[in-house]
């Protein structure tokens, strides 16, 4: 089974059983994506792979962030220094924790990644693939200080993966801190937390939390404000388009939490009926965002292989092992959980 979140510009082929990771128990590999989906074009194959249990990047469900911490943190808006949250005493994350080690220090949760291996992106006009690996926070480029923090001494880093179209990826890390951030985007952005809580601001006053699992979308336009409460690891999507989309004032932050992507809250599909070689892949899909250009939901599906066209697209693989077939070029790309893949539009 494998599972995505997506954002979309194009799309993707064969897949195999794309499931919850919370709930997968069985003789399947499960795979998701995070879907982030833009515009129609040429096509691709996906191919995921059956397999026994789940492997490295697996993610598991913890407690929630405390409301003492949060709250201690919002009071020092109100002209008390800055206070970090706590990590809970077993130095386990809200939400969605990548495997690795966490030590806790000074109320500090620090975390030692293990990747397998230090794998590189593979980036070319149609496609752009980095494993976990290639985000880990060592490898992106320190930025500085924030040049208008009102809490704390923010300071970030950075790496992107590639641009294709309208559509540009890569990773975020920023330390604790917090400020303003008064002008509209002039892009959306829809970024997932690998570790790390925040909070985001409307203009209103309206609070957005978020932690380790969350799928966070800012829309072209939004301004308020931020505050990182522990240091925050993303990976993002960026989709430059022309208009404002969104109607109303202010323009909301959207936040939906890693539970939220558990089957009961998906669409079953059945089979697919362009299915190949005899196998019976059976996705399952939730919209989170449909507006304007930008298209974001969970998606999963069962082992098979189907072909699919390819609108511009970008997605973060949360659970399985899949293969993208590219007929034109006659190229394979093998994707497992943590991989980010940015496809551009034929």
């Amino acid at each position: 089974s494998i599972r995505f979140l997506l954002v979309e510009s194009s799309t993707i082929y064969g897949v195999d059983r794309v499931r919850m990771a919370t709930t997968m128990k069985s003789t399947f590999f499960s795979i998701s994506f995070l879907l982030l989906l833009l515009s129609s074009g040429s096509s691709l194959a996906l191919v995921p792979l059956g397999g026994g249990q789940q492997q490295g990047q697996h993610r598991s469900r913890t407690t929630v962030i405390t409301k003492a911490a949060v709250g201690d943190y919002l009071g020092s808006l109100n002209g008390g220094s800055a206070a970090v949250v706590e990590a809970p005493a077993n130095g386990i994350n809200n939400g969605y924790m990548p495997v690795g080690s966490y030590s806790v220090a000074n109320g500090v949760t620090t975390q030692t990644q293990t990747a397998p291996e230090d794998e590189g992106a593979t980036i070319s006009s149609s496609l752009a693939h980095a494993p976990r690996s290639y985000f880990d926070i060592p490898k992106l480029t320190p930025k500085g200080p924030r040049n208008n923090p009102d809490v704390g001494e923010p300071h970030d880093s950075s790496r992107k993966l590639a641009q294709m179209g309208m559509l540009r990826s890569g990773s975020w890390w920023c330390a604790e801190g917090g400020w303003p951030s008064p002008n509209a985007r002039a892009t959306t952005e829809i970024f997932f937390v690998l570790s790390g809580h925040g909070c985001l601001t409307d203009m209103d006053g309206a609070r957005h939390f978020f932690g380790p699992g969350d799928t966070v979308l800012l829309p072209k336009g939004w301004s308020g404000r931020w505050d990182v409460m522990e240091a925050i690891h993303k990976v993002w999507f960026v989709v430059d388009h022309l208009q404002i989309e969104e109607y109303g004032y202010p323009i909301r932050v959207l936040v939906t939490h890693y539970h939220q992507f558990a089957p009961q809250h998906l669409k079953q599909q059945g089979i697919r009926g362009d299915a190949l070689d005899d196998t019976t892949p059976s996705p399952a899909s939730s919209t989170l965002y449909d507006v304007g250009p930008t298209k974001v939901g969970i998606w999963t599906c069962s082992s098979g292989s189907f072909p699919m066209k390819s609108p511009l697209c970008g997605f973060h693989v949360l659970e399985g092992v899949l293969l993208m077939h590219n007929d034109e070029d006659a190229t394979t790309q093998r994707v497992v959980a943590g991989g980010t893949v940015g496809i551009s539009q034929r």
